[in-house]
């Protein structure tokens, strides 16, 4: 899951766990119905180098990350998840991006 489609699914999600280097996201069982995340099932976006390992658990409904937090903002990953405004969560989004030069 890269981090435009975090924000597009973040209505769903909640933090679990967070370090520097690892966040482990649960997400709602209302997930499963979303059209946009059907059709993300079916080919999923390549993750940034950033993150180096990720780990889908249906069973416990939760995304699992490390990353490198030298070159992703922890502070910000959480915030990209935890936000309510679109506007402020698309800027997230192109900050990472910027950060990574993506």
């Amino acid at each position: 899951m890269d981090f435009a489609t975090i924000a597009s699914l973040r209505k769903y999600l909640s933090i679990k766990h967070s370090s520097p280097g690892m966040i482990t996201v649960k997400f709602a069982l209302a997930l499963m119905k979303d059209p946009q995340a059907l059709k993300l099932a079916q080919s999923p976006p390549e993750m940034p180098a950033a993150v180096t390992e990720s780990k889908l658990n249906l069973f416990s409904r939760t995304l699992s990350m490390h990353y490198d937090a030298t070159q992703v903002s922890p502070a910000l990953l959480e915030e990209l998840i935890t936000t309510e405004n679109d506007d402020h969560a698309a800027d997230i989004v192109e900050r990472l991006h910027t950060q990574l030069s993506l």
